[in-house]
């Protein structure tokens, strides 16, 4: 009789989620992920900015030359209007196939993803730098040596960052 075992521990994350997501996507028409995820790749920041693919609309006959329904930020459908051979031709180009065979532009507000500033680090203490120091003094790799100093400053830096703001609130 063969045994099975069960895993235990950690388990990556992307293999649960690929397998739910996937009843999701077919059901909006989109059997091949991909277009949503090389969006920005596809149309260039720009397009990709305003706009974002809503479903995929396949013809009863074939699996091919589908309509691709867009939702565009309001006055922005003229300029995809104008770049539609273009835009199709590259989503085209990109599956590999005459996947699309037009485009159906909806104007609505598009959620935009929340751009991440990059924050300053506070400056070190004396103390600090030289704890830094210190602690890859006995590093003999130049370039390991250099990624541990920047990582440590980094973190040290945030951490003089937070309690500096705690301190003024």
């Amino acid at each position: 009789m063969k045994q099975t075992q069960k895993s235990a521990g950690l388990r990556a994350i992307a293999s649960l989620v690929g397998k739910s997501s996937r009843a999701v996507l077919v059901r909006r028409g989109f059997a091949q992920a991909d277009i949503l995820t090389h969006w920005p790749t596809i149309v260039g920041p720009n397009l990709a900015n305003c706009s974002s693919p809503e479903k995929l609309n396949y013809s009863r006959q074939k699996n091919s030359e589908a309509t691709l329904r867009i939702r565009v930020a309001p006055g922005w459908a003229p300029e995809f209007q104008h770049f539609e051979p273009l835009i199709i031709e590259r989503i085209n180009s990109f599956f590999g196939y005459r996947a699309i065979a037009k485009l159906q532009l909806i104007q609505a507000p598009v959620q935009r993803p929340e751009v991440k500033r990059e924050r300053h680090t506070a400056p070190l203490s004396d103390a600090q730098k030289e704890w830094v120091k210190e602690t890859i003094r006995n590093v003999s790799d130049a370039a390991l040596k250099k990624r541990l100093e920047a990582v440590a400053t980094s973190m040290l830096g945030a951490r003089n960052r937070e309690t500096k703001s705690k301190d003024h609130t």
